[in-house]
């Protein structure tokens, strides 16, 4: 089960699920909301929460655990990480990779502070967008630093309209890693200028008491599941993943 980010539909993990699928697993790609999170989004999204987000995944994982028989695995990026940081929490799965993830409450840079203290400080005056679309300059230097030119005008075409309460949820949700009883491993890429990869570096060791993993991937940005060489991290969490838990291949 591969959980995408803000902005982003289930379509950003095509790379990853056709390798995954070639190797032999079954894999789920859902995308959050997809009625309301579009590129003319409907009045309704500024009030979906992350808690939102969450109960809808939650669903999706017992409805794919009645259909094969086991909780599925999570892949989750970025928002999508923070968000697969929960479903491991609750148990809602066998093992959880956390792909540049979001980082939970109380787990912070200085600069991650500052930010996250500005955010929650104009949402209060309704200083934050009620819905989310950032612009193609920001993509480009901010997410797609790592992207070939050519290809960025695709990616950015693909995003969706996002939340702006469930973003600003984002900046104070909490994971008690105390609950966490299943493999996880935490990918930062050293290139990410979104959510970069001493903030990333800072989540895994939170999830260090509990046996969590880490992994860093040097000559990638924040959109590394189709960045050149993705094929590298997509065969390095397949294999973990087949070590801890058995998945196909």
């Amino acid at each position: 089960m591969m959980v995408h980010g803000m902005c982003c539909t289930g379509e950003v993990w095509s790379r990853f699920r056709d390798h995954f699928e070639a190797r032999g697993a079954r894999v789920y790609t859902p995308t959050l909301r997809p009625e309301q999170r579009t590129r003319r989004p409907p009045a309704e999204l500024r009030k979906v929460s992350f808690d939102d987000y969450v109960s809808d995944l939650g669903q999706e994982a017992e409805r794919i655990a009645d259909e094969v028989g086991e909780r599925p695995v999570v892949i989750g990026h970025s928002m999508g990480g923070l968000l697969a940081q929960v479903m491991a929490e609750r148990g809602w799965v066998q093992a959880g990779v956390f792909i540049s993830p979001s980082a939970p409450a109380g787990v912070r840079t200085l600069s991650a502070r500052v930010m996250w203290g500005a955010v929650l400080f104009g949402s209060r005056f309704g200083a934050v967008p009620s819905t989310i679309l950032p612009n193609r300059r920001t993509t480009s230097r901010v997410v797609f630093n790592r992207v070939p030119a050519d290809e960025r005008e695709a990616a950015h075409a693909g995003m969706v309209h996002e939340s702006g309460r469930a973003f600003v949820d984002l900046g104070r949700y909490a994971v008690d890693e105390r609950q966490v009883r299943v493999p996880v491993l935490t990918v930062a890429a050293t290139a990410d200028r979104l959510v970069p990869a001493p903030l990333v570096r800072l989540t895994a060791k939170k999830y260090e008491p509990v046996g969590g993993e880490f992994r860093e991937y040097a000559e990638h940005g924040h959109w590394l599941y189709a960045e050149p060489g993705w094929e590298r991290p997509a065969d390095e969490i397949f294999d973990w993943l087949h070590q801890r838990v058995g998945i196909a291949g």
